[in-house]
């Protein structure tokens, strides 16, 4: 009995040792960080450099192309300072802020991946560059294409009503502006563009708006019941800074005539109908009735005042193009 205990406890000794005796898992050893991840490679003459992380390697990539843009950002703002002391009349309805918004179009498609590497599961570095010289051949090509089509649709306008050339022109001044940072950073790219030239051609675009915007008159006229609402549209006009003219010569007419209820009826509730009808250079371009609905208390006179009170109410919600039925560009330049 002793031998057998003595074999059990032998065969145990021998197997917890094997365990004992088993090698130790080994240690990965991690990749040391490129120094290039940590270090700010300087753009030259010939190149421009992005580095940045992102969760995956497309990721990185976006990133390292918002880092390129915000230094052409940094160029923008100094070619900026410049012209503004070269010339400020080019730049009289443009400010920083407005270069800033427009310094994320720019695009960046010739770009090469010169680095990368997985830092860890869930970060990606990358690092790009793009060639001076194509990007700005880029760059003025589609500062061409997009000149070119401010031109023909200019052009397309020249025979249109005042409306309709007032509507074309301001949309095309905000599409010139947004030229401004192509222009600027093309001339920091390459010595040889003509800045000038460019600049000039935004310029001609807003002087021809502001013209325009100086000719754009408006006579508002009307029969005899329609004077407090002639008024009233006059206010609004006036108050979005439009001219309104004294004679009809050159003027976007604007003719309002009332009808109401008064004779034809002893209920208390008086429908007044004003009929608007707009022309431009003798053509009808728009119109509108509007139907306000008062209580008779007293007299004719206290029914209009209460209903001009309720005409303006009326224009404000809607707004002067549903009111009066016409398409003016009212977004602020």
């Amino acid at each position: 009995m002793s031998v057998f205990n003595t074999s059990i406890v032998s065969l145990l000794i021998l197997i917890l040792s094997g365990c004992g005796g088993t090698s130790p898992t080994p240690v990965t050893q991690k990749t040391p960080v490129p120094k290039w991840v940590y270090s700010i490679l300087p753009d030259n003459d010939k190149k421009i450099f992005g580095l940045a992380v992102g969760k995956d390697r497309e990721a990185a990539i976006q990133a390292a192309l918002n880092n390129m843009v915000s230094k052409l950002g940094i160029t923008i703002e100094s070619s900026f300072e410049r012209s503004e002391k070269f010339s400020h009349s080019y730049l009289k309805v443009s400010d920083k802020s407005v270069i800033k918004a427009n310094i994320s179009k720019i695009k960046i498609n010739n770009y090469k991946v010169i680095k990368s590497h997985r830092l860890n599961y869930k970060e990606f570095a990358v690092l790009l560059e793009t060639d001076k010289q194509i990007l700005a051949k880029g760059l003025r090509d589609d500062l061409e294409i997009r000149k070119s089509a401010i031109v023909q649709k200019k052009n397309s306008l020249a025979n249109s009503d005042m409306l309709t050339k007032y509507n074309g022109i301001k949309s095309l001044q905000k599409e010139a502006e947004a030229l401004m940072p192509t222009i600027l950073i093309l001339s920091e790219l390459d010595k040889q563009f003509d800045k000038k030239s460019n600049l000039s051609f935004i310029s001609e675009i807003q002087n021809e708006f502001l013209l325009l915007n100086k000719n754009l008159k408006f006579y508002i006229f009307g029969d005899k019941k329609s004077m407090k609402f002639v008024d009233g549209i006059k206010n609004y006009l006036a108050k979005n800074s439009f001219n309104i003219a004294q004679s009809k010569k050159s003027a976007i007419l604007v003719k309002l005539s009332t009808t109401d209820n008064l004779n034809k009826s002893h209920s208390s509730i008086v429908r007044i109908t004003i009929k608007i009808s707009v022309y431009d250079s003798g053509k009808y371009i728009g119109g509108k009735s509007i139907i306000i609905k008062e209580r008779y208390s007293s007299s004719e006179s206290n029914v209009y005042k209460n209903a001009s009170i309720h005409f303006m109410q009326e224009i404000d919600s809607m707004g002067i193009n549903k009111a009066i039925g016409i398409n003016l560009n009212l977004d602020k330049s």
